[in-house]
């Protein structure tokens, strides 16, 4: 029993449900199930079929080697003749056979090796061919003072952006009995809706706005307009990205005196960094929220996502921002 559960908290955990759903689902404290969760991080199998720690009954690589093969792993590939920029499992499969002779029959099992000679299991940080991290760097220290400068000086500082959030079901792999077929009914239609958040860096709290239809000046402008009637003190400044509309003439002109949207400063981040935004921090979390969570209807799913930010306060700054959730160390 007790092996059970904690291989369903492993899988589950793996999907990304929260910490809390599954001390429910498997009638344990959520403190256990960290622990069960962290074993499995630390030993893998053997923290699921207990008294197995440290059993090298049928391994094909012997300690000297495997300790060998982790010397191996913490240089590049190119230092030891393999032609790859990176350790992967084509990588690791070539040099085992060349060191060692030896050939495992799963690429699970060059994962695990990996995981032993300690590279961890991650997705690679995407980013734009055209990002110039030099000008990205000098870009946000100045964006960084100007904010400083201008919340000492009482102003309100807003960091916004725009999201656009779906609804749709995607169907897993289930593990029905031999030979059978199991249906689920979902609602396969794809809706959309965007919205436009901006994060206080005072109160720490998100207005969210929904946009209709498209991301576009107008609705930029309806949003700016809002959050300037919304917000009582007189000066705001607002750090948006370089989306092309946020730079049309539509827009800029009506920050003049005089105009419709006089009393907001707008402050730039750099092109193709919008991992600097914390508003898009904000957005991932969101979509993690609800992510395994199927809602009947789009109104629900979205209602979801907007109820999460609404009702959270995110202690987020240009100084301050959570790791990107980007790997996944429970099944390899």
């Amino acid at each position: 029993m007790l092996v059970r559960m904690k291989a369903e908290a492993i899988l589950y955990a793996s999907e990304g449900v929260g910490i809390d759903i599954i001390a429910k689902m498997v009638e344990r404290a959520e403190r256990t199930v960290q622990e069960w969760l962290a074993d499995w991080q630390a030993t893998r199998m053997c923290s699921v079929l207990t008294g197995h720690a440290g059993n090298q009954n049928a391994a094909k690589l012997t300690r000297d080697q495997k300790q060998e093969l982790k010397k191996i792993l913490a240089q590049p590939p190119s230092q030891t003749g393999i032609h790859a920029g990176f350790w992967d499992v084509p990588a690791i499969r070539d040099v085992v056979k060349i060191m060692f002779d030896v050939e495992y029959q799963s690429d699970s099992s060059y994962q695990l090796l990996l995981r032993f000679c300690g590279p961890s299991f991650e997705l690679p940080d995407p980013f734009d061919k055209h990002r110039n991290e030099k000008a990205v760097t000098r870009r946000m220290t100045e964006v960084k003072t100007q904010v400083k400068v201008l919340l000492d000086a009482g102003w309100e500082v807003y960091t916004a952006d725009e999201a656009r959030l779906e609804h749709e079901a995607w169907t897993r792999r289930m593990q029905p009995p031999k030979g059978q077929r199991t249906k689920l009914s979902v609602d396969r239609q794809r809706t959309s809706q965007s919205f436009f958040g901006a994060l206080s860096l005072t109160s720490k709290k998100v207005k969210l706005y929904p946009i209709e239809g498209n991301q576009n000046t107008e609705q930029t402008i309806l949003a700016l307009e809002r959050l300037q009637r919304e917000t009582e003190t007189e000066k705001i400044a607002v750090v948006l990205d370089n989306a092309r509309f946020h730079h049309a003439k539509a827009l800029t002109a009506l920050y003049e005196p005089g105009r419709l949207l006089e009393r907001i400063t707008p402050v730039f981040l750099p092109p193709y960094a919008p991992d600097h935004n914390p508003v898009e921090h904000i957005w991932n979390a969101a979509r993690n929220n609800i992510a395994n969570i199927q809602h009947e209807t789009p109104e629900e799913t979205l209602g979801a996502s907007a109820s999460y930010i609404a009702g959270r306060t995110f202690d987020y700054d240009f100084e301050h921002l959570p790791p990107r959730e980007t790997r996944n160390d429970f099944v390899s």
